[in-house]
């Protein structure tokens, strides 16, 4: 068994929600939470989770003690949480009805068309028809939803109709995970610049699935011939729109 895969088998058990409380200290914490009203964070796959969960702590960690409830891809990767934060699974933030705050920092489009459609096939959209329905405070944050100017028009007004819809359950919509930008309409809010994807060489001899997160999203990374990909990996990196190239060898044309 390789040293990596030891490294990702003890990284995983180590992120399992039930240690977070041990990992973390929360017991000394565990007065300041006390004071907190409860928030559930729904966390869905962000290329930036520093900056991600950095804006989520300084917009509501003043006012919320934050658990964090990963999507399945999430939970794969289990990025670093900040203090203030801890993981929940499932089971038990389907088990707490009181939530005062639901949250979703990087609403992904499939979750957004869910959401306002109410269907409830997954923990998160569970918990987002759940909190429709109570009447809980909800706020979601559109600027990872991949829209931009190259979107056709008429498949982007669908996503803003979804917008409109989830508005009208009360939900409060922002356009980005800076405080105080209203969403307005998905044209205004997603213009993205047309970079040429970002070139990144791999000189490793195995790449793997922890390595495939940890590329940019839509870059382009360079392999060495013969290099060994995992299935996993490449998986990830079709998912994750990274484009695979293999370097030509010295004196090839």
């Amino acid at each position: 068994m390789n040293e990596e895969l030891i490294s990702q088998i003890v990284h995983r058990i180590l992120s399992d929600p039930s240690l977070q409380g041990l990992l973390y200290g929360n017991s000394s914490t565990e007065g300041d939470r006390a004071n907190k009203s409860e928030a559930l964070v729904l966390l869905n796959y962000a290329p930036d989770f520093p900056r991600v969960l950095k804006s989520v702590r300084r917009r509501w960690g003043a006012d919320y003690s934050l658990n964090i409830l990963p999507s399945d891809q999430v939970y794969r990767v289990k990025p670093d949480l900040l203090a203030g934060m801890t993981w929940i699974g499932a089971e038990d933030a389907l088990a707490k009805s009181d939530w005062k705050k639901l949250i979703l920092p990087a609403c992904s489009p499939n979750t957004l068309a869910k959401a306002a459609l109410g269907i409830r096939d997954n923990p998160i959209c569970e918990m987002i028809g759940r909190g429709i329905s109570n009447g809980n405070s909800i706020e979601l944050v559109t600027e990872y939803l991949g829209l931009n100017a190259q979107t056709p028009l008429a498949y982007r007004e669908l996503y803003e109709g979804y917008i409109q819809k989830l508005q009208s359950y009360g939900v409060i919509v922002s356009a980005t995970l800076e405080a105080g930008c209203p969403f307005s309409s998905i044209p205004a809010s997603f213009e993205e610049s047309t970079s040429p994807r970002e070139e990144i060489s791999f000189a490793k001899r195995f790449l793997g699935d922890k390595q495939a997160y940890g590329f940019p999203e839509e870059s382009r990374i360079l392999v060495r011939p013969g290099t060994v990909i995992s299935p996993l990996a490449r998986d990830t990196l079709k998912l994750r729109r990274i484009e695979l190239c293999i370097e030509k060898e010295e004196g090839s044309r």
